[in-house]
């Protein structure tokens, strides 16, 4: 807490004259946040910690929320900011009212270049949509190193601004037209990077791609995996990234869970370099993440060597060796996954699927997939020698039918 000079616009309440934070609520509505915006236009805040509510707490799945597309969404493209500055007793006074070494001082300038929608919609991809990818990673890169990463790079800005937009007009049942501004901006810019991704392949590369997947992951309809096959050479490329730690190490992981979902929904072979994974410090660590991250692995694993082709037949030794892995995973699994509270399902109470409870979302994550891979072995197993030519045929048409059916 740092002394105020003597400004009288700021009426702080207490007798040590002293600002205080307050943190906002994360569930705010649209029309919470349009009050906010006129109050600060209108007159002086009387709190600055604002943008420093729980960023990194974790969303397990969208929620009904509105971010302006009901009212203001106009007022946010037409907004001036030269307009809103002069409105503002901090820019009105601070040439003589705000001493240079005063912390208002870091206030007092406008150094970022996005308009207040451009603003609004990385707030939303901090708060809404970055825990999603930030689940299974500790340091929560996507909520952190990501957003940095934009205010630096413009694919990647265009990224997370083209999948904030999409998510939010899904929400509000509204056109999804600055949406696909946003991707057509970032397709030309990540098109000339792949252009020289054989020489040049960074990070945020990685990182655009990784996000434009997500938002392809939204457009149920239009799925056709177009980025996803043209990432598979930027990750393989990248042959240390699943091992090298920081933005790259997560980022990997979380192309790896979309890989799987594109796998399974798609009937696609599974077409990554494993072993770029196995070097990961997610197999010697003891967190929960990396918990998770392991029968993530696991998960593609079989996708991989079970689920090659339909009516694949797996040899049985190599089937028996990664069962016996996700067998080994569950049973060494930390005691904390253990559900702290179980009801069992009751059609009669309307409560079709059982309650559980679980500590962490990586817990979460890791049973969901541990369970997928039981499911996924159980259908690539391999039949016994001694049925016939007919009895083989069936077995694999009844795996084909179930495959479909998941």
């Amino acid at each position: 807490m740092v002394p105020l000079p003597d400004l009288s616009w700021i009426g702080t309440k207490n007798k040590f004259g002293l600002v205080t934070f307050i943190l906002e609520a994360n569930g705010e509505s649209a029309e919470d946040e349009h009050s906010a915006l006129e109050q600060y236009n209108a007159s002086a805040p009387e709190s600055v910690g604002e943008e420093h509510s729980a960023l990194g707490q974790y969303t397990p799945g969208p929620e009904r929320v509105s971010n302006g597309r009901s009212g203001w969404t106009q007022g946010l493209h037409s907004e001036n900011t030269s307009q809103a500055q002069s409105r503002n007793p901090v820019y009105q006074n601070r040439s003589h009212q705000v001493p240079t070494n005063s912390p208002l001082s870091l206030l007092s300038g406008n150094g970022s270049t996005l308009t207040l929608r451009e603003a609004s919609l990385m707030r939303y991809f901090i708060q809404k949509l970055a825990p999603w990818a930030d689940v299974c990673d500790i340091h929560s890169h996507f909520s952190t190193e990501v957003p940095r990463r934009a205010l630096e790079n413009n694919m990647v800005l265009q990224a997370i601004l083209a999948l904030s937009a999409r998510h939010d007009a899904i929400l509000t049942n509204d056109s999804d037209w600055e949406a696909s501004d946003y991707h057509g901006k970032c397709l030309k810019l990540l098109i000339a990077a792949l252009d020289q991704a054989e020489t040049n392949c960074d990070e945020n590369m990685l990182i655009t791609v990784v996000i434009l997947r997500i938002y392809e992951e939204l457009e149920t309809n239009t799925d056709q995996q177009y980025h996803l096959l043209g990432s598979n050479r930027l990750v393989n490329l990248m042959a240390r990234s699943a091992s090298s730690g920081g933005v790259a190490e997560a980022v990997s992981w979380q192309f790896l869970r979309q890989a799987i979902y594109a796998s399974v929904v798609q009937y696609q072979p599974l077409q990554l370099d494993m072993q770029n994974y196995e070097r990961s410090s997610m197999f010697h660590r003891h967190d929960d993440a990396a918990c998770a991250n392991r029968i993530i692995y696991h998960c593609a694993r079989i996708l991989q060597v079970c689920c090659d082709a339909p009516g694949h037949i797996v040899a049985q030794d190599t089937w028996r060796q990664i069962s016996d892995s996700v067998n080994e995973w569950n049973q060494t699994k930390s005691t904390t996954w253990q559900p702290i509270r179980y009801q069992a399902s009751s059609v009669a109470d309307g409560r079709p699927f059982p309650v559980i409870w679980m500590i962490s979302p990586p817990a979460v994550v890791g049973m969901q997939y541990y369970h997928s891979a039981c499911i996924f072995l159980t259908l690539s197993e391999s039949p016994s020698h001694d049925m016939s030519d007919y009895e083989r045929a069936r077995s694999r048409r009844v795996q084909e039918v179930a495959k479909a059916e998941l």
